[in-house]
């Protein structure tokens, strides 16, 4: 053999290995997250809700209705009407694990299958909405849109076991309402009374959206950039968007030496050095939106683990997140694992919004 075939095998082996080894100690950086929904969302408000709900919306883009904070595969009944919407009166929800936005009686996306509930005939369209708004943040997630009607009643125990018979995943339920929704600076107003509904959801992005339920004074909240002004019939108060929450992150390292970043809302609220013993670590903020805890100082020997964060007590297990782009996954040799509570590379697991 030649000596110049001798040195080319050698060097070829040489680089094999200094990729193996580099790939194996420090593994390939990741993206920061983009979950930055907190500064997309100018005013958010939901509370208990019985009776007629109103609202009331100028030049908005918004999404205002009543039902429960939880879903389930109850049979949905509601009066009212819609001037001035882009869409409704439908049924609206979100599912989780996996994330899911449903519509019942919208269009869009590829068919999965027809069906019928009730007489009622509808097709299952799916479609992938990227890096968009969600209960979690910034997401990628799949939406639900069932063409067909959109008239009351809707058995949503129906609509769901169709879907599993399409091969749809259905996970665990978030809220579930009657929606009246404008996506592009609409103006007009929207009336329903929702049958055993006790809850409301009101999120608005730009303009101006009134509502009231029952016999509650009128509300208005009118959004900005940086506070929501709300007026009632006591007064006006303007707050920062979401109030005061303490954040406790509880992490450690595997050499004492990593740092982490607490985000929300796509700013940086706190910057730590872990040890290497399980500790909690603080941090106060007024923002709202996306909340990422993120490795930024990747090297050999370091690695992060997370084991939950909690927002003014309420525990989030890092491992029930669907988002991280720092777990190294050996199946595909690169980083981005959902549920897992080790970041490896510089990355963040995003723990949804506050």
């Amino acid at each position: 053999m030649s000596l110049r075939r001798l040195l080319i095998i050698f060097g070829t082996i040489v680089l094999a290995a200094i990729v193996f080894i580099w790939g194996c100690q420090n593994h390939p950086t990741a993206p920061e997250s983009k979950i930055d929904a907190g500064t997309k969302v100018r005013g958010y408000s939901s509370g208990s809700c019985s009776g007629t709900f109103k609202v009331t919306f100028q030049n908005a883009v918004f999404t205002a209705g009543q039902g429960w904070s939880s879903g389930a595969s109850r049979t949905i009944s509601w009066s009212g009407s819609c001037s001035g919407c882009s869409w409704g009166l439908g049924v609206y929800g979100w599912l989780q694990n996996p994330l899911v936005e449903y519509y019942i009686g919208k269009s869009g996306g590829s068919s999965k299958g027809s069906y019928s509930c009730n007489g009622r005939s509808y097709t299952l369209q799916i479609t992938t909405r990227n890096n968009a708004p969600s209960i979690e943040g910034t997401k990628t997630f799949q939406q639900y849109n069932c063409s067909g009607s959109t008239a009351s009643p809707v058995d949503m125990g129906c609509h769901f076991n169709a879907w599993r018979n399409l091969g749809a995943s259905v996970g665990s339920q978030n809220y579930q309402i009657v929606l009246a929704e404008g996506w592009s600076g609409n103006t007009g107003s929207a009336t329903m009374t929702v049958s055993g509904a006790n809850w409301y959801s009101v999120w608005s992005e730009s303009g101006s959206v009134s509502y009231s339920c029952g016999s509650s004074g009128s509300t208005t909240t009118t959004t900005t950039s940086g506070s929501t002004t709300t007026t009632t019939t006591s007064g006006t108060t303007t707050t920062t968007s979401g109030g005061s929450k303490t954040i406790v992150v509880r992490a450690r390292g595997t050499s004492g030496s990593e740092q982490i970043q607490l985000t929300v809302g796509g700013s940086t609220v706190a910057t730590w050095t872990l040890s290497t013993s399980m500790s909690n670590y603080t941090a106060t903020t007024t923002r709202s939106g996306g909340t990422n805890v993120c490795f930024t100082n990747d090297g050999s020997g370091r690695d992060v683990q997370v084991d939950y964060i909690q927002v003014n007590g309420s525990t989030r297990q890092s491992e029930n997140q669907s988002y991280n782009t720092g777990c190294w996954d050996s199946s595909n040799n690169k980083c981005g694992k959902s549920y897992c509570e080790w970041l490896h590379c510089n990355g963040c697991i995003g723990y949804g919004d506050i």
